[in-house]
């Protein structure tokens, strides 16, 4: 059995000259000619393999043909890393050989299988092969795909550009793969990419669009370091946050944006509650820089929702103005502030500071002494609790918009923490509270979004004249509705703050 180290690049199929003419990779050995690779996947008809991600193809080389055999993918801040077991394919009997695979649940799923696995799609595509070998002790390989991933008839096929640049790690360390990677992206359109291409087939096989990715709760262990917690929850959020930066480049959906904001929000708040554990500056140094990104993109999403938000009610009133203008100019600066996104995520500065900060993970420093992680974990979310009633507090009295917007980002850090630590308590207890939590959150996000909404009409008013009035209507209906909804919203969190805590201590049966 093989285990590859790799990180997936993808680019623009136009800049493939740009790419093979760059120095560092002009500069590279060139193993071999160019190929063309013929593979195709197969499954069984309901997709047991897919599901348990093992993927089974068989690739011709010429007159070659190879069996190939991978396992489930694991990835860490874009670099994958997977079992995988190769050898030659009979082609005059058509059968798997399942015998070289040494991992014996993988084996027995195969060859409980064999007799009902067939064809499902393929990709083709010319391979570009390369080594760069600076120096002893490192070796990595390029590979450069250009071609398509096929799937269906020839009456209805469906067709999807295969476009990447794959470096895998022959000898080295990861950093190394890192290093070359940023390196690289410094001139180069390049984008981590953990999608593979087996997974690429399934979608285009049903016909499914690409998808927002939500970051995943991470089950932890109560044996684990709040470092290596750090690290699994990290790096779970930097997929997002990749995934979502590449959807937003390629897609039209808004969702794209508003997870990949949310992905670097959930990282903020993760390395505000592990800096205690963290090396001196670290935290601070990413918060900053992940802020900043967020506030880049900020924009595009807050027009996204204004007409769900601001619009949508006020619009089914019997006396509400014509909103065509209006929405016409909301349209064009949602477009406007589309393209400003993908300006953003598509320079080398977001490019770059995703893998940099993939490679500080992978560098990250041990420290050499730590709390148990459930006492940190329950240490951090009391501390997040007092802060949301310190603010709670402030807001009862102040009434102000300001404060109340206050407790929303209290409460969202404290949503985010139970989410990275409901595995190491009474989930019995947790799903209420995080339930309640999510609907106070939801109320707030609501009259957050609108707060937005009604700063910018009041923007576009004083510079366009037939919005004006429109506008003035729209925000005194919502001014009308605001004090109800703000008071239902700090009524919520009182009750919140009495009902159990998930973390408190409870005997010894305290970690799920």
């Amino acid at each position: 059995m093989a285990r590859e180290i790799e990180l997936k690049l993808a680019f623009p199929p136009e800049a493939l000259k740009s790419i093979t003419r760059h120095p560092l990779i002009a500069a590279t050995t060139r193993i071999g000619r160019a190929q063309t690779l013929e593979n195709t996947y197969y499954d069984t008809p309901d997709e047991t393999l897919g599901k348990a991600l093992i993927a089974v193809r068989t690739r011709r080389i010429g007159n070659r043909w190879l069996q190939t055999i991978k396992s489930a993918n694991a990835s860490a801040g874009g670099l994958s890393s997977r079992p995988e077991w190769e050898q030659p394919f009979n082609r005059k009997t058509n059968r798997f050989d399942f015998s070289v695979v040494d991992d014996v649940a993988t084996r027995e799923l195969l060859e409980k299988n064999a007799e009902s696995i067939a064809p499902l799609f393929t990709t083709t595509f010319r391979r570009e092969t390369r080594e760069f070998a600076p120096h002893p002790g490192l070796r990595i390989l390029l590979m450069i795909d250009t071609g398509t991933v096929s799937s269906g008839s020839a009456d209805s096929l469906r067709t999807a550009p295969i476009s990447e640049l794959e470096l895998e790690l022959a000898e080295g360390e990861a950093s190394d793969l890192l290093d070359y990677a940023l390196q690289l992206g410094a001139d180069l359109p390049l984008m981590p990419e953990d999608v593979s291409k087996a997974q690429r087939g399934y979608q285009l096989l049903h016909n499914e669009p690409a998808r927002a990715v939500r970051a995943r709760n991470v089950a932890l262990d109560a044996a684990m370091t709040p470092h290596a917690a750090f690290l699994a929850l990290a790096f779970e959020c930097l997929q997002a946050w990749q995934a979502n930066a590449l959807g937003a480049l390629t897609h039209d959906d808004p969702e794209f944006i508003h997870q990949f904001r949310v992905s670097l929000r959930r990282l903020r708040t993760l390395l505000r509650i592990l800096n205690p554990q963290l090396p001196s500056g670290f935290a601070e140094l990413w918060q900053e820089q992940l802020g900043q990104l967020a506030n880049d993109v900020g924009q595009a999403r807050d027009l996204d929702v204004m007409h769900e938000s601001l619009l949508h009610e006020p619009a089914q009133g019997p006396d509400a103005p014509t909103f065509e203008t209006l929405i016409q100019h909301l349209g064009d600066a949602s477009q406007t502030a589309r393209l400003d996104v993908r300006n953003v995520l598509h320079s080398p500065y977001s490019r770059i500071l995703l893998l940099q900060f993939s490679k500080a993970l992978h560098t990250l420093a041990t420290p050499t002494d730590a709390p148990a992680l459930q006492d940190f974990a329950r240490d951090s979310l009391r501390t997040l609790r007092k802060q949301v009633a310190r603010r709670l507090e402030r807001a009862q009295k102040t009434k102000e918009r300001d404060d109340l917007h206050r407790v929303r980002i209290a409460l969202k850090r404290l949503r985010y923490a139970l989410e990275f630590f409901a595995s190491l308590f009474s989930e019995k207890l947790a799903k209420p509270y995080q339930r309640k939590l999510g609907k106070i959150l939801g109320e707030l996000g609501e009259l957050n979004d609108i707060a937005v909404g009604r700063n910018t009409l009041r923007q576009w008013a004083q510079t366009q004249e037939n919005l004006r009035e429109t506008s003035i209507w729209i925000a005194g209906w919502h001014a009308a509705q605001e004090q109800r909804r703000s008071r239902r919203a700090l009524e919520g969190t009182a009750a919140l703050l009495k009902m159990s805590e998930p973390w408190k201590r409870r005997g010894k049966n305290t970690v799920t």
